[in-house]
């Protein structure tokens, strides 16, 4: 089983908690809404998804986020950068970038993030901004 979906717009990645002035821990709003489009987009692709079908199986997440090409980049670059030789290493880091999807789709598409045994996060340039989520078996 393999599913695949994308995620309009910027990429947000996992923030800490924040703490208001009574030092009550709290989830920034912006990180919330990001959670909520992340379950929108997958569930408006597979609205009559369950877990159960991931159960508690193994399974390997590919995360693509294409990103915007710089607007001081020259055509020269622009052009490498759409080729794929020049590549995003900026901000936000990959690994925050799972960390934030992957909480999001806990309880939508399996049981837990633990499931996800192999997992690959790829940055590249496009005229586009949006994120492309992979999921799949492993050995399924």
């Amino acid at each position: 089983m393999n599913i695949e979906f994308e995620i309009k717009g910027k990429v947000k990645a996992k923030q800490s908690f924040k703490f208001n002035r009574n030092g009550i821990k709290y989830t920034p709003s912006d990180m919330i809404e990001y959670s909520n489009l992340v379950k929108m987009s997958f569930i408006n692709k597979y609205p009559a998804w369950n877990t159960a079908i991931f159960a508690d199986k193994p399974l390997k997440a590919e995360i693509t986020v294409f990103m915007p090409i710089p607007k001081s980049f020259s055509k020269k670059k622009k052009a490498l950068a759409l080729e794929g030789i020049l590549r995003p290493t900026v901000k936000p880091d990959c690994d925050n970038i799972a960390k934030n999807i992957n909480d999001a789709l806990n309880r939508i598409v399996y049981n837990d993030d633990k499931q996800i045994v192999s997992l690959r996060v790829n940055k590249v340039y496009s005229n586009d901004e949006y994120v492309r989520v992979n999921i799949s078996e492993i050995g399924g």
